[in-house]
């Protein structure tokens, strides 16, 4: 006999929204239990952020591991870093320690009696043949050979100070001065003014040792002249000197030898 199947009723409309709406309640006030409502404060962080310099970290340190990842040599060839660190013998350092000992002072032994043992018998072995002062042989002459001194054939002159670079109108002529003795330099000072003449008379500065020689040479000294010098080129006097070398002449004999008594 068949029995005829109870079929659900149909949920009405405002049974849906009814469940809809206390489903949406109890959402709410779960979410409103479980919700935290204090302030939200900024979390402080545990540790900051350092740059470390490693020139050659340890191997059993988490940075060593780390750079030993870039290595590229790291399954290629044996290391304390690779995959084959831990079977590697690692030898411990030896602990040397040395002791503080010190050998005690050992003094050397010497024989007073055999010093000079050795120098005698040479002595005694070989004995020099004894000689005479006047065997000894004379010592070796050596030659030195002296430059002849070239001495000047005539009297010159030259003019230092201001004046040296000044060019003369007339070659000055220094004769030869007769005298028995070699005579020393004679210096006389000038002042010269822009036209070439002598400004003031000649002063003998230094003498030669034969006054008329430097006579003679104050004398030379006046009767320079020089070239003419423009106006912007120099001052209106320049000063100088005249430096006269005498070259002497043998005096003539004037007096003749005695002559002889008659026999």
């Amino acid at each position: 006999m068949n029995g005829s199947k109870s079929e659900p009723a149909a949920w009405s409309r405002s049974r849906w929204w009814t469940a809809v709406v206390i489903a949406f309640v109890v959402q709410v006030l779960l979410a409103a239990a479980l919700s935290d409502f204090r302030p939200i404060l900024p979390r402080v962080p545990e540790a900051r952020a350092s740059l470390q310099l490693v020139a050659d970290p340890p191997p059993d340190s988490a940075i060593g591991a780390l750079m030993s990842l870039d290595d590229p040599t790291l399954f290629a060839l044996p290391g304390v870093r690779g995959f084959s660190g831990a079977a590697w013998l690692r030898p411990v350092p030896l602990d040397y320690r040395p002791t503080n000992w010190s050998e005690p002072a050992h003094w050397l032994t010497q024989n007073v009696e055999q010093l000079g043992s050795a120098f005698a018998e040479l002595i005694r072995t070989n004995p020099a043949p004894h000689r005479a002062f006047g065997a000894k042989p004379a010592p070796r002459r050596t030659g030195v050979a002296v430059p002849p001194v070239r001495l000047p054939g005539k009297s010159l002159f030259r003019i230092e100070g201001e004046l040296a670079g000044r060019e003369l109108i007339a070659p000055l002529e220094v004769p030869s001065f007769p005298h028995t003795d070699i005579l020393a330099n004679t210096v006389v000072q000038l002042v010269v003014n822009r036209s070439g003449f002598v400004f003031s008379p000649p002063v003998a500065l230094t003498g030669s040792g034969s006054k008329a020689a430097d006579q003679r040479a104050v004398e030379l000294a006046a009767s320079v002249r020089f070239k003419p010098v423009p106006a912007g080129d120099a001052g209106p006097l320049m000063w100088g000197k005249l430096v006269v070398q005498w070259h002497t002449l043998e005096m003539p004999a004037t007096n003749r030898p005695a002559a002889e008594p008659p026999p």
